[in-house]
């Protein structure tokens, strides 16, 4: 392929069609596919990428596909060719969620540009037409029965998003926060939204009104990854917050928060439990579109993990949103009192992986008293309490009250944040007295917060400790944190840290980061690219993360297996590649011009990896044809783990078709034992390989006398007269 296209060896079919508004694409595993249009249609289609003239299913009278909204997520049961099973995620038409049913409703009428829900639903593809047909009385909503029960859809974008089954059969479902793109959304109307709408409606409740913050609400559908029962749509009994009273809530289907659009999801194969009991559905992939400035994808390996948005855009806090106080509806401070209010904001909850508790009321976690000659601000982002100080010059200081409550060494952290290549310097004054001189080193960038920590003996009682900035410090200081006192828990919000994405990208220039921690155990990044960076691989840009998907599959070369991730707008797609233990090693351009991509799926039948392209044929994507075809798991070898590779596809068209007749059968078979390689027995004695003990084995080994070597037959580290014995006992032809 040329440099555009995919790696050396290769091989890219592109399908013939009209393909214009295909969304997704997934395979049946018997060697067919099924694909959807965001318009609400979806189409069986053969091996050779031809599909079916009729459709399997048809709700284009249903679905709402305008805008970024329509029929987006698609997903076949595990045993869909032994139930038929095909699983829906779609954006419903406004009118014919009001009317439907009723003498007002009219099949040619459309509502788009206004508030509505998103829904699952549930068909059966009948045996009779092998599948390829849905039977249309079989429909079975399982989530968004009514207008108040959907997923709030109450902007242009950032609605449904993927399909996914878990290993252990749970049904997965990625959702977007329905928030504006336009504007800081915290609630209320929007430019280009319909929140009054939606509130009428019932869509959403009024503790909903939070814009993005839906995002980190329990009781909101939006801006989650939820995990449901497939045969009812209720909420798992082990997931994170399931509630037994209310099986059906969105706190009982939730699995992951804090999601702005992930608009693409997949789950790592073989990864998981297959006990839904278990709580492990698999290591999920996702792919979240940021806002202004970073790309995301990452990995969801547990329950109850918060991703971050809209409080973190990547691996960075977000200062738009940072700073909004908008208070959390429903969660209450369980330490509140003098000093400390019981109402708490979003960014409250929420800190930084590697950070101790998150609860600004414990004591802990310690607010200054008193500051001169510098200013409190919150126009940066990461800060907890009220906001940071800003230390510009030598006149600043800052003072803590701090209580020592027994005769042993105390361990302190000043936090802070700086955005320059040189360390900068605080000193400390206990109790008007010079203690010691701080390095604050470089945390490269006003966002990334570090602790410089110190340990000093002080007497019991109540001390005073002033921070006083050195003659060229410029930097901002958070809070001291004390963490030999307790920590309290928040009930139910348990998701303190931020969990992490894998890897970001850069809008507008090649900067790639990937998640670190700092000796001390503060969370950083690290730029791909940099002689720091544990990920090898080259920086790049882009501007709108789309497909995911993931192999190990034998066919394909070592280097290109692992997590697949592809860009919207600049149309690569990448491998990130890990270890044994999941860890993040390298970072490879797979396929640099692909196209337009708004889904991805390997297809463990044929070896393909399909990139789905908007308003464009899709691509399959072959890799190369092993040296020798009957070895097809590529081991170098043509043995019984082929042979059980070729009778697991018996009478379909997937590997082990040698003979290309479009089935694998009896002449592939016969190829396959034409080529077999039987191990030899060993031979005791047979010292050239030749199957035969003779006088060119003797000879080797009196040419290796007293040595060590081929012919120390008895292992006793020497070339001796017991290994002639051996030998000679063995004289002639070796047994088949």
């Amino acid at each position: 392929m040329s440099d555009a296209g995919p790696p050396e060896g290769f091989e890219v079919d592109i399908w013939a069609g009209d393909w214009r508004e295909i969304v997704g694409i997934t395979p049946t595993g018997d060697g067919r596919f099924v694909a959807w249009e965001r318009g609400g249609l979806a189409w069986m289609v053969g091996p050779d990428g031809q599909a079916s003239t009729e459709p399997l299913i048809d709700l284009s009278e249903e679905v709402g596909g305008w805008r970024d909204h329509g029929l987006l997520g698609l997903a076949l049961d595990p045993e869909f060719l032994e139930n038929g099973f095909v699983y829906l995620l779609y954006v419903v038409d406004r009118h014919h969620l009001l009317y439907s049913g009723t003498d007002d409703y009219s099949p040619e009428a459309d509502e788009y540009n206004a508030a509505t829900i998103g829904r699952i639903t549930r068909f059966t593809a009948t045996a009779e037409s092998d599948r390829s047909v849905t039977d249309p009385s079989s429909r079975r909503v399982l989530l968004g029965e009514s207008i108040s029960t959907g997923i709030p859809i109450l902007h242009q974008s950032h609605g449904v998003g993927s399909l996914a089954f878990g290993s252990d059969g749970t049904l997965l479902c990625s959702v977007g926060e329905s928030s504006s793109y336009f504007e800081v959304d915290t609630g209320g109307e929007v430019i280009g939204g319909w929140v009054g709408m939606g509130l009428a409606d019932g869509i959403i409740t009024t503790q909903e009104d939070v814009g993005a913050f839906r995002a980190q609400m329990l009781d909101s559908h939006s801006g989650k990854i939820l995990r449901l029962d497939p045969s009812t749509g209720d909420g798992v009994p082990s997931n994170p917050w399931f509630d037994e009273a209310s099986p059906r809530s969105p706190r009982s289907r939730v699995w992951t928060i804090g999601l702005r659009n992930p608009f693409r999801m997949a789950v790592v194969p073989g990864s998981g439990s297959t006990d839904p009991a278990d709580g492990s559905p698999g290591t999920i992939l996702y792919g979240d579109v940021g806002a202004g400035s970073r790309e995301e994808f990452g990995t969801i390996n547990a329950g109850g993990l918060n991703a971050g948005w809209p409080l973190y855009e990547g691996l960075s806090p977000n200062p738009a949103f940072w700073g909004t106080d908008v208070l959390h509806p429903t969660v209450t401070n369980p330490i509140a009192g003098e000093g400390c209010p019981s109402p708490m904001r979003f960014r409250d909850l929420l800190v930084e992986e590697g950070e101790i508790g998150c609860n600004p009321c414990d004591p802990a976690w310690l607010a200054p008293v008193d500051w001169a000659n510098i200013s409190r601000s919150t126009a940066s982002a990461g800060w907890t309490g009220d906001g940071h100080f800003d230390f510009n010059g030598p006149d600043g200081w800052i003072e803590f009250h701090v209580e020592i409550t027994d005769r042993k060494a105390s361990r302190f952290g000043i936090r802070y944040s700086n955005n320059t290549t040189q360390p900068g310097t605080l000193d400390l004054l206990i109790d008007g007295r010079h203690r010691l001189s701080l390095e604050l080193p470089p945390t490269r960038g006003w966002n990334h917060w570090h602790k410089a920590w110190f340990e000093t003996l002080l007497p019991p009682g109540f001390h005073t400790f002033r921070f006083e900035a050195g003659s060229d410090s410029t930097f901002f200081v958070d809070r001291l944190d004390t963490p030999d006192a307790p920590y309290t828990p928040l009930e139910p919000s348990t998701w303190c840290p931020h969990h992490r994405p894998a890897i970001d990208w850069k809008h507008g220039s090649a900067e790639t980061r990937v998640p670190i921690l700092m000796t001390d155990g503060t969370a950083f990044h690290a730029r791909l690219g940099d002689p720091d960076c544990p990920v090898e691989g080259t920086p790049f840009l882009g501007s709108c993360a789309s497909g995911v998907a993931s192999h190990s599959d034998p066919r394909w070369p070592a280097d290109w297996k692992g997590h697949f991730f592809s860009d919207y707008i600049h149309g690569w797609i990448r491998v990130l590649r890990t270890d044994a233990a999941g860890t993040s090693t390298e970072v490879g351009s797979f396929y640099p011009n692909a196209g337009i991509i708004t889904s991805l799926v390997h297809d463990p039948h044929s070896g393909a990896l399909l990139a789905i392209r908007w308003n464009n044929a899709p691509i399959r994507i072959m890799p190369p044809p092993p040296a020798r075809p009957e070895d097809l798991n590529g081991d170098g070898l043509v043995d019984g783990g082929d042979l059980g590779l070729l009778l697991a596809n018996w009478g379909t068209s997937g590997p082990g078709d040698l003979d290309g007749d479009g089935q694998v059968a009896g002449g592939d078979l016969g190829l396959l034992l034409a080529a077999f390689e039987i191990p030899p027995t060993p031979c005791p004695g047979d010292l050239d390989g030749n199957r035969e003990v003779n006088a060119s084995d003797l000879g080797l080994l009196l040419g290796l006398w007293g040595q060590t070597g081929p012919g120390d037959l008895d292992g006793n580290g020497t070339i001796d007269s017991g290994d002639m014995g051996l030998l000679l006992g063995a004289w002639g032809a070796c047994e088949p």
